[in-house]
């Protein structure tokens, strides 16, 4: 089993299931095929499917190469042309990128392999006289890769131009209505999500047998702020982090050898270069926007491959022409070739070392342990209320049928049923299910059934607010107590010490492979934790939980800041001022830190270094009436009362309906000026 998404796309295809936005229905028919292979259990086999298209991709990419080098070179040597393409398909056969993403049951490998086979359908109708079979092949292909993933839809600009650029001297009207008709045959796979909800599967996300669920489910409504999102401070982060996977991938030779051949590809063919250019960067500006992974970006670095095949390719070919023009010798090429084969094979096989250690998962059972740790942890027939730990815990039940008498209640089916499912009786048969809309259901839930099930509550939830009065720390998990009080010395004992024995039990795993989702989980989980004990005044447990996520995340502004607030509030400034300047070292200029240094030196009477701060804080949002509020604490503290006031009156002019300026305006009628 993986983190995200993987444990559910591995139930999905068991069971055949409808998967989250947009559904990925081919993805999960291909994927069944592969549960029925008589080894390993569920999981592996799924991630299994994602090795196969991976290996299958790398077939593919040599012919993409060949294909290229051919229109490049039209007076080609052949064994050069494979040799070329070879060494190239090589460099990404060990990339990072490729085996990251062949390891997990996830649709990156499958929709790859489409976007390679549609560029191979379309220069091959470039190339043959019979252009039509290709087109309606590679159309067809284009219509089934969107039930990989429906992202596909973005490559049709691509796909238009290439077409217009290429083929519409060839193409008649006609034409191109049964090169549709062919995209309609292929992307019919998605008549799957209603025939299948119709059943009711356990998975069935959306409900998408009505014809309004299923729109709204294959346009992916629940994410439709993040399709028009766009954030300066995101996408220089992403486009940093981008730039890095080009030298992960293929180290400096990788990329000296690439950069050469692009520039090649260019000057040789710029109509043939924009067009494939074009289609293989289609999904990037989408994603570099805030995709932080690899997956999303997987064609631009298909696409940087054709460019080390053409540079391997002319730098041999130079280096045979130079040869023979100073010493007459035809057979030098030889020596080069095998230079060349060397030099890339060294390259090669350290490339492979390197991420061969970084993406093994041989031994690797951390998310399995991880998530049935969690169900040893719940009394028999407890309720499970959440959102992250959801994919996991259904997977054992779904696929390995463990922990049955556990209700497994997805949160997100109770504030978003549009988005994801209706609660029923059918679907959660161990618990009463009252007749309630919206949210109300998730609290009529628990009215009805806390008597006789333990509920149990993820804190990574975002609506952990609804119950925050009635929990109780309990390791990884809280326990919603039927009324609120207070939290005990017992309680926190029992809490601590369930935390403690599962990390000195998988530290050392986790230290061996250091998996940055696993990071991310348990740091998530911790900073929850920390803040709930904050919000009670617990700092010392607090700081407990902080320094572990700190130590899991040692960048994290978040955190950092988070530890300070704690030592302020517990009245050790000096060590405060430590994690807030260590933050503000990580992130200059970051409001929460200005704010938090601002406030500090207020509490400890330095009102002009408390200025700076809050002045800071106002070159950057000059409308912020926390800052300007402050400011006038600050000025009224020195006795600079014309000052006080005139940020006072900001404050009211700014937010006249901000809890602020009610203070503001009690402050202002102290201050007497002439």
């Amino acid at each position: 089993m993986y983190w995200r998404d993987a444990p559910e796309f591995e139930a999905v295809a068991y069971q055949l299931g409808i998967a989250h936005p947009a559904g990925s229905p081919l993805y999960t028919l291909i994927t069944k095929i592969f549960t029925f292979l008589p080894f390993g259990n569920i999981a592996f086999k799924v991630n299994l499917a994602s090795a196969f298209f991976g290996a299958l991709l790398i077939l593919l990419t040599f012919f993409l190469i060949t294909e290229c080098l051919e229109f490049l070179f039209p007076s080609k040597d052949k064994t050069l042309l494979l040799l070329s393409s070879t060494i190239a398909t090589s460099f990404y056969a060990v990339s990072n990128s490729l085996w990251y993403n062949s390891i997990m049951a996830e649709v990156y490998t499958l929709q790859n392999c489409f976007i390679v086979s549609i560029a191979i359908c379309l220069l091959k109708g470039l190339k043959k006289k019979e252009k039509l079979p290709f087109l309606y092949t590679g159309a067809f292909l284009f219509g089934l890769s969107t039930g990989a993933h429906i992202i596909m839809i973005l490559y049709i600009p691509a796909l238009l131009l290439f077409l217009w650029l290429f083929f519409r001297k060839h193409l008649p009207l006609s034409q191109l209505g049964i090169i549709i008709m062919f995209v309609i045959l292929g992307a019919s796979v998605y008549l799957y999500l209603p025939v299948r909800s119709s059943v009711d599967p356990y998975y069935d996300w959306g409900n998408p047998e009505k014809a309004k669920n299923f729109i709204t489910h294959v346009t992916d409504r629940k994410d439709a702020k993040r399709h028009f999102f766009f954030s300066a401070e995101k996408f220089t982060k992403t486009l940093k982090k981008y730039c890095r996977y080009y030298f992960e991938d293929f180290n400096v030779l990788g990329l000296i050898l690439g950069l050469t051949g692009i520039i090649t590809f260019l000057r040789k063919n710029p109509k043939l270069f924009l067009a494939l250019g074009a289609f293989f960067f289609s999904q990037w500006w989408f994603f570099i926007r805030y995709w932080p992974w690899s997956s999303a970006f997987i064609p631009t670095f298909l696409f940087f491959t054709v460019g080390i095949g053409t540079g391997i390719y002319l730098i041999i070919q130079y280096g045979y022409k130079i040869s023979k023009e100073y010493t007459g010798v035809t057979h030098r090429h030889h020596f080069l070739s095998g230079a060349m084969v060397t030099l890339c094979g060294v390259q090669i096989f350290f490339l492979a070392l390197v991420h061969w250690q970084s993406n093994n998962r041989g031994n690797y059972w951390s998310p399995y342990e991880f998530f049935k740790y969690l169900y040893e942890q719940m009394d028999f027939k407890g309720v499970l209320a959440n959102s992250i730990y959801y994919f996991g815990t259904s997977y054992l039940q779904q696929c390995e049928n463990y922990r049955l008498d556990i209700t497994n209640l997805f949160l997100s089916e109770v504030f978003e049923p549009k988005h994801f499912n209706t609660i029923t009786s059918d679907r959660y048969p161990l618990i009463k299910v009252p007749k309630k809309e919206g949210a109300k259901i998730g609290e009529a839930i628990i009215n009805a059934n806390i008597t006789n099930h333990s509920f149990y509550w993820d804190p990574t939830s975002i609506n952990i607010h609804l119950v925050q009065k009635n929990l109780d720390p309990y390791g990884l998990l809280f326990r919603v107590t039927p009324s609120p009080h207070p939290i005990t010395p017992e309680v926190k004992k029992q809490h601590s010490e369930k935390i403690q024995r599962f990390f000195n039990k998988y530290t050392q795993i986790f230290y061996q492979y250091n998996d940055s989702e696993e990071n991310l989980l348990y740091y998530l989980i911790l900073d929850k934790l920390g803040d709930f004990f904050y919000k009670r005044n617990e700092y010392p447990i607090t700081i407990a939980h902080f320094l572990i996520a700190n130590h899991l995340m040692p960048r994290s502004v978040h955190i950092l800041n988070s530890l300070g607030s704690c030592w302020a509030s517990m009245g050790n400034y000096a060590k405060a001022k430590a994690y807030f300047e260590k933050a503000l070292s990580i992130k200059p200029n970051y409001i929460p830190t200005l704010q938090n240094l601002g406030q500090l030196y207020f509490d400890t009477g330095k009102y002009s270094l408390s200025i700076c701060y809050f002045q800071q804080i106002l070159k950057k949002e000059p409308e912020n009436v926390a800052a300007y509020f402050h400011l006038g604490l600050c000025y009224y503290k020195l006795g600079k009362f014309k000052k006080s006031k005139q940020c006072f009156s900001k404050v009211i002019a700014l937010g006249p309906d901000d809890p602020l300026a009610i203070k503001a305006k009690k402050k202002l009628s102290m201050i007497c000026t002439p």
